[in-house]
């Protein structure tokens, strides 16, 4: 059943907070059309990108992961991800988010000359501009795939850049590839030196052997965590950790068979602390006022409800008591308009 005009329109409008946003993910349809047309005015788009089609819809995507080796081509110097993090930005506030933690690994791109520093730097030039309608932090990532060395060199660039709203460490990439293990010391540099840590956690099933020594670490938040044997959620509850939940993502990436059977009922049922995410709104075409009208119908939640989980994902930000207070205020004052 479609969703209410209503409902819709009261989950755009409620104030909330998004906790898992990849930025290459993130990119819409409609900044990959002006990231072409850059291209093709400065005569650097080659023919493979000039007979790609961007998708306008999840049914002309067939594989979604290959999308990235054309969104790359997009954003391969510094003017291109400023362009797309300020559009990324734009495009949450629009939507009714207040307060967004952006996640990136650090790219270089020799050919256009940008290198790692000058990317992280790139994108926290715009995460920092000034403006009244959203707070943007900044989460380093570290991909599967990088060696221990590179895991450093992303932990050291979020040190050099920690006063610009670097607030904390990421582990992503591609579920199949990589271990945490092997990256683990970079980690504990991150934690020693005051890192906040979130982890993306058994996505698929495969990933189970590694939950032990994940968990082990003691992660501030986890981000899927779609299979959980009985050790794994004794230790998750036990210890409050928040989830960041993506259900589109879970559902359209087949890690999950239906929104109905979703793992966030499990959450909903405990009262566990769990965030609703977009992961990559770009890609899955779901913003996060979308997620939150999914939730609402697929499980049966009132606008109260909605709120109170928009409101209670304020105590999982990576920031400082300060903000959290600011944003409770935000929330506080919104609601006495909304149900008064």
């Amino acid at each position: 059943m479609a969703p209410s005009t209503d409902l819709v329109d009261f989950c755009v409008r409620l104030p909330k907070v998004e906790l898992h946003a990849h930025i290459n993910g993130s990119i819409s349809p409609k900044t990959m059309h002006q990231l072409m047309d850059r291209k093709r005015a400065m005569g650097t788009l080659n023919e493979e990108l000039a007979a790609w089609q961007v998708p306008d819809s999840l049914e002309r995507i067939h594989d979604f992961f290959a999308l990235f080796k054309y969104i790359y081509q997009l954003t391969e110097d510094e003017e291109a991800i400023r362009i797309t993090t300020r559009n990324i930005i734009d495009e949450f506030a629009a939507d009714g988010v207040k307060y967004l933690e952006l996640r990136t690994t650090p790219r270089k791109n020799q050919a256009t000359g940008m290198t790692k520093e000058s990317y992280l730097s790139t994108v926290l030039s715009v995460v920092n501009e000034p403006r009244d309608d959203i707070i943007v932090r900044l989460i380093v990532s570290i991909d599967r795939r990088n060696t221990l060395e590179e895991a450093f060199e992303a932990v050291d660039l979020a040190t050099k850049f920690r006063s610009q709203n670097v607030v904390g460490i990421d582990l992503c990439g591609d579920v199949s590839k990589g271990s945490f293990e092997a990256l683990k010391p970079a980690f504990d540099k991150a934690k020693s030196l005051g890192f906040k840590v979130t982890l993306h956690f058994n996505e698929i099933m495969e990933n189970m052997v590694e939950a032990p020594a994940l968990l082990a670490f003691g992660p501030d938040r986890l981000g899927h965590a779609t299979f959980l044997d009985d050790a794994s959620r004794q230790h998750i509850y036990g210890n409050n950790i928040p989830v960041e939940i993506c259900m589109t993502s879970n559902v359209v990436s087949k890690t999950v068979d239906s929104y109905e059977t979703h793992h966030v009922k499990d959450l909903l049922k405990e009262k566990h602390p769990f965030v609703l995410c977009t992961d990559d709104k770009g890609v899955f075409f779901s913003d996060l006022s979308n997620e939150f009208v999914i939730c609402a119908n697929t499980f049966k939640m009132n606008k109260e409800e909605l709120f109170e989980s928009s409101y209670r994902a304020i105590d999982y930000i990576f920031a400082d008591t300060k903000t959290k207070e600011h944003l409770k205020q935000v929330w506080n004052e919104w609601r006495m308009q909304e149900f008064n």
